[in-house]
């Protein structure tokens, strides 16, 4: 399987994505890494993944959302603790 939207985004910058990536289950950042890898060496060889392996579209599974939408409720909840 190809990337998937989730492998995009970056945990050096945001680190609200770096917390959720902390709190996956070791399989899916074993899945993950997996995939980031084999894009990396394809790119640094100028190869492109065969078509039968692209993740479609109706397979990209948003597996970092329910974690990420939690730290960020994590992250507001406390704003408003720290304004009150």
């Amino acid at each position: 399987i190809g990337l998937m939207a989730n492998d995009l985004l970056n945990d050096a910058i945001h680190s609200d994505v770096a917390e959720a990536l902390r709190r996956l289950p070791q399989e899916i950042i074993d899945q993950r890494n997996f995939r980031l890898v084999r894009a990396q060496q394809l790119s640094a060889c100028h190869r492109i993944l065969p078509k039968e392996q692209w993740t479609k579209y109706e397979e990209d599974v948003e597996y970092l959302r329910p974690y990420l939408d939690e730290v960020q409720k994590e992250i507001e909840e406390k704003k408003r603790w720290e304004e009150s």
